[in-house]
């Protein structure tokens, strides 16, 4: 059966902003199983979700061992950039997009699959210092659609989903994760 391999961060792996201790929301509320649910009957669809997941090095052998384990009947999601972005306090957008240029670089000459690159939905201001972060997001996505566009990869900007935000700003709420999996699929019949 075919692959589907959704790699992501935090809001992939189904993070519940509620729970301070890394909970998850249940299994029918996390966009991802929702995306497997929905595609069972056509692919083997695998949870690439992780807490604090930033892009990674294309040293960093987990990562590329599953591009490189693909077919061409394969597809892998990739959501990434808001951590990078997030998890310093003096973001910088051209490290991010230097990072992604290394990996898409790679993509281009090593992955058989159909790589599909999402720009994440912008942090929401829901404090005055965080408006630095939605900032610096508006910038990454555009970067990233350009980059895309450069190596002619598959890319969409979930910020134009209208994604909602839990009460931190940053994790998908639970009609966010319904909605972004709604989106996802929307997209990915047009590409199937």
């Amino acid at each position: 059966m075919r692959k589907l391999i959704l790699f992501g961060d935090s809001n992939t792996y189904g993070y519940d902003p509620r729970d301070f201790l890394g909970g998850r929301y249940g299994e029918d509320e996390r966009w991802a199983t929702i995306v497997r649910n929905a595609l069972a009957d056509r692919f083997d669809v695998i949870e690439e979700g992780m807490n604090g997941r930033q892009l990674p090095s294309i040293e960093y052998g987990y990562f590329t061992n599953l591009l490189t384990d693909l077919s061409a009947e394969d597809i892998f999601v990739m959501m990434l950039g808001t951590n990078d972005i997030l998890l310093t306090y003096n973001p910088n957008v051209e490290l991010v997009v230097t990072k992604l240029d290394r990996i898409l670089s790679y993509v281009k000459e090593n992955c058989k699959a159909q790589f599909i690159l999402i720009a994440p939905p912008y942090i929401k201001v829901i404090e005055p210092e965080m408006q630095r972060y939605h900032n610096c997001c508006i910038e990454m996505n555009q970067r990233f659609l350009n980059l895309a566009k450069q190596y002619d990869i598959t890319a969409f900007d979930a910020s134009e989903w209208n994604i909602a935000m839990g009460s931190d700003g940053v994790h998908f709420s639970i009609d966010g994760h319904k909605k972004f999996a709604e989106s996802l699929l929307e997209v990915l019949q047009g590409i199937l």
